[in-house]
């Protein structure tokens, strides 16, 4: 994803990511600029991995859509994303 300049929507449902990944995916989300839809619902990402998404989607301004349902976020890992 960091080096990505054709793939602008990325589908990663029920792909057990898990903390690990959805921290990874943050990182490449900082210098992606084609990536426009991610969805990464159903892959038991908590709230710690919401908060790295949302510092990645402050610098990243091509991301329109983001699905993370299904997720362990909780009400504060709502409230990362939603700032």
């Amino acid at each position: 994803l960091k080096v990505n300049t054709t793939v602008i929507e990325l589908d990663y449902r029920r792909s057990r990511l898990g903390d690990v990944g959805a921290q990874l995916i943050a990182e490449a989300l900082k210098v992606n600029l084609t990536m426009t839809r991610l969805d990464l619902g159903h892959n038991r990402i908590s709230a710690v991995s919401a908060q790295h998404i949302a510092e990645a989607l402050k610098v990243n301004a091509t991301i329109t859509a983001l699905n993370l349902c299904f997720n362990n976020i909780g009400d504060v890992g709502a409230q990362h994303i939603a700032e």
